[in-house]
């Protein structure tokens, strides 16, 4: 039973780091697309920054508690979860660098 209960705080703890690093990494995009046209910058960029993060420190600390037997392996996968979303994010949107087939001297 309780490899089980290992197998469900597992996907549960990567499903919610996915989840989590949608919600803060695309909120932070949307932020960034909004700054040009925002009436106050300033008030929109510290807004979105704290609005993402008090839902990511919730949903980590969501983890803690709902694993409280080697809650620091589930927080670690979840934030590896969390970071992995970046890096896909970050690769799907910057801009891709045309290399040329050959290099000239």
């Amino acid at each position: 039973m309780s490899d089980m209960n290992n197998f469900f705080f597992l996907l549960i703890t990567l499903t919610l780091g996915v989840l989590l690093g949608n919600i803060y990494f695309q909120g932070l995009w949307i932020t960034v697309q909004q700054l040009p046209n925002a009436e106050n910058p300033i008030l929109l960029t510290f807004g979105s920054f704290f609005g993402r993060l008090a839902i990511a420190i919730a949903g980590f600390a969501l983890i803690i508690m709902l694993t409280k037997e080697n809650a620091i392996w589930y927080l670690f996968i979840c934030v590896s979860a969390f970071i992995w979303v970046r890096n896909r994010l970050i690769h799907k949107i910057q801009p891709r660098k045309s290399s040329p087939k050959y290099n000239r001297i």
